[in-house]
C-alpha cells in the first residue's frame, strides 16, 4: 500500500511539473516566437545569397503584427521603439562621409602621410595606423578602407613591397578608432543615443585608455608582423618620392579646403554641442547647400548615396527588440540573482559575453539585444539592480567595438580590407592570416580592458 501510495505521489509530481513547463511556455510563447524571427534576421544578414533587408523588413511586419493582436497595442507603440535620433545621426554621417569621398580628402591624407615619413616604412606606418584610427572615429570605417587601402596597395607596389601587413595594421586599428566617440559607428550611435551619452563621457572615460590601445597595437605588430618584411630599396623610395605629389589628389582646392575646415569644425562642435543628432542634422544641412557651389548636387542626390538597406534594417531591428520587451525579455534577467555578485564581475561577464558575440554576430544586433540587460543593470531598484553605469558601459562599448576582430567576419571592415586584398591580388594578407592576427590582438585587447575595467570599478564601483 506504502509503495503504492509512493508512485502516485511521484505520478502527481510529474504532473505538477509537466503542468507548469506548460503554464510557462504558454507564458513565454510569444517571447520564444519574436526570438526565433530575430534569429532568422541574423541569418539572413550573415548569408550573402539572401535578401537580408526584404527578410528583416518582412520579420518586423510579422513581429510587430504578433506582438499587437496578442498586447493589444497600436502602431504608435511600434513606432516608439525606434531610436530616431540615432537614425537621424546615421543618415546625417552617411551624408558628411560621402562630401569627405568627393572631395578627396582621404586620397591626400594617404599620400600626405607618405610624403611627411620620407618613404620610411616604419615611420609611416605608425602615421598611416594612427591616422585610420582617427578617421575611424569619425567616418564610416567601411569607407576608410574603401578609400585608403587602394592607395596604399599604389604606393606599396610603387615601392616594389608587400602590402599585406599595412592593410593587417589598418584594419586592426580601425576597431580602435570606433571606441573613440558616440558616432564613430551605428552600434556607438544607438547605445550613445539608449543612454544619453555625449562625445565628452568618451573623452573622458574612453581615450586615456583607446590611445594607449592604439600604440600598444602599432608597437606590437611593427615588432612581430612589419619588422619581419624585407626592406624598400632606397633608390625606389627616392623615385616614388620624387614622383607622388600629395596635391594631385585634389580634384577642386576650393571646395577640398572648405569641406576639410568644415569636418573639423563639425567634430569640434560635436565635442561641445550636448544633442548629437542636432549637431548633425544642421552640419550635413549647411555642408550640403554650400557644397552645391561647387558640385551641383542637390540634397536628393545625396540621399541616393545612403545605404538605405542599413537604415531600414537598423529600424527593423529596433521594432523586433521592442517586441522582445514587450514580450517580457528582461524579466528573464530580473529572476537573475545579480545582487548578489560583485559590481566588477558583473562588468566583467558582460566584456566577455559580448566580445565573444560581437566576434560572432553583426555588432548592431548584439548592441540592441544588450541595450535592455544593461538598462536593467544599472537603473535603480526596485526596477533594476543599481549597478555603477561606469563600468557597466564601459565594457558594452569597448566588448561591442574589439570583439570583432576575433574573427574576420565579425566586422565589416575586416571583410571590405580582405576583400580589397583579394581583388589586388595582394599576396602577403588572406583569411588564415587575418583570422591568425586578429584573433590574437582581439585577446590581447580583451586582456587590457579587463586590466582597465578593474581600474574604473576602483573609482566607480
Amino acid at each position: 500500500m506504502t509503495k503504492f501510495k509512493f508512485h502516485l505521489d511521484l505520478k502527481k509530481i510529474n504532473l505538477s511539473l509537466i503542468s507548469y513547463r506548460i503554464i510557462m511556455l504558454g507564458e513565454y510563447w510569444l517571447l520564444i516566437v519574436i526570438f526565433v524571427i530575430f534569429i532568422i534576421i541574423l541569418i539572413s544578414y550573415s548569408s550573402k545569397k539572401l535578401d537580408y533587408v526584404t527578410i528583416s523588413l518582412l520579420c518586423c511586419f510579422t513581429a510587430g503584427t504578433i506582438t499587437g493582436i496578442t498586447k493589444g497595442l497600436t502602431i504608435s507603440t511600434f513606432v516608439s521603439f525606434i531610436e530616431f535620433e540615432a537614425i537621424i545621426v546615421i543618415l546625417c554621417m552617411s551624408i558628411i562621409t560621402k562630401i569627405a569621398q568627393d572631395s578627396n580628402i582621404l586620397e591626400f591624407l594617404a599620400v600626405k602621410l607618405f610624403k611627411i615619413s620620407k618613404g620610411n616604412r616604419k615611420i609611416f606606418f605608425y602615421l598611416l595606423c594612427i591616422i585610420t584610427t582617427l578617421l575611424a572615429a569619425i567616418i564610416s570605417d567601411v569607407v576608410v578602407v574603401l578609400i585608403l587601402a587602394p592607395v596604399v596597395i599604389r604606393l606599396c607596389r610603387f615601392l616594389r613591397t608587400r602590402a599585406g601587413t599595412y592593410l593587417l595594421g589598418m584594419t586592426i586599428c580601425i576597431n580602435i578608432g570606433s571606441i573613440i566617440t558616440p558616432f564613430s559607428s551605428g552600434e556607438n550611435i544607438i547605445i550613445s543615443a539608449a543612454f544619453d551619452l555625449d562625445t565628452l563621457y568618451f573623452i573622458t572615460y574612453y581615450w586615456v585608455f583607446s590611445f594607449f590601445l592604439l600604440f600598444i597595437t602599432i608597437f606590437l605588430i611593427d615588432r612581430f608582423q612589419l619588422s619581419k618584411e624585407p626592406q624598400i630599396e632606397e633608390l625606389q623610395r627616392k623615385y616614388v618620392m620624387d614622383l607622388i605629389d600629395a596635391k594631385v589628389m585634389i580634384s577642386n582646392k576650393k571646395m577640398f579646403y572648405f569641406n576639410s575646415i568644415a569636418i573639423i569644425i563639425t567634430i569640434v562642435l560635436f565635442a561641445i554641442l550636448p544633442f548629437l543628432y542636432l549637431t548633425a542634422a544642421f552640419s550635413t544641412f549647411l555642408l550640403v547647400l554650400i557644397n552645391r557651389k561647387f558640385t551641383q548636387k542637390k540634397m536628393s542626390e545625396f540621399l541616393k548615396d545612403i545605404e538605405w538597406e542599413i537604415i531600414f534594417f537598423f529600424i527593423s531591428l529596433y521594432v523586433v527588440v521592442g517586441c522582445l520587451g514587450v514580450a517580457g525579455f528582461e524579466n528573464l534577467f530580473r529572476g537573475i540573482p545579480f545582487e548578489t555578485l560583485n559590481p566588477f564581475i558583473v562588468s566583467l561577464i558582460i566584456l566577455l559575453l559580448v566580445s565573444f558575440v560581437s566576434g560572432v554576430v553583426a555588432n548592431t544586433p548584439t548592441a540592441l539585444v544588450f541595450i535592455p540587460i544593461i538598462n536593467l543593470l544599472v537603473t535603480t531598484e526596485p526596477i533594476g539592480f543599481g549597478f555603477p553605469s561606469v563600468p557597466i558601459y564601459y565594457s558594452l562599448i569597448i566588448a561591442i567595438n574589439i570583439g570583432g576582430n576575433l574573427i574576420p567576419q565579425g566586422a565589416a571592415c575586416d571583410v571590405m580590407t580582405l576583400k580589397i586584398a583579394q581583388n589586388n591580388d595582394v599576396e602577403n594578407l588572406n583569411f588564415k592570416r587575418l583570422l591568425k592576427v586578429g584573433a590574437t590582438f582581439a585577446a590581447i585587447h580583451i586582456i587590457l580592458s579587463i586590466g582597465y575595467l578593474s581600474l574604473l570599478s576602483i573609482f566607480y564601483g
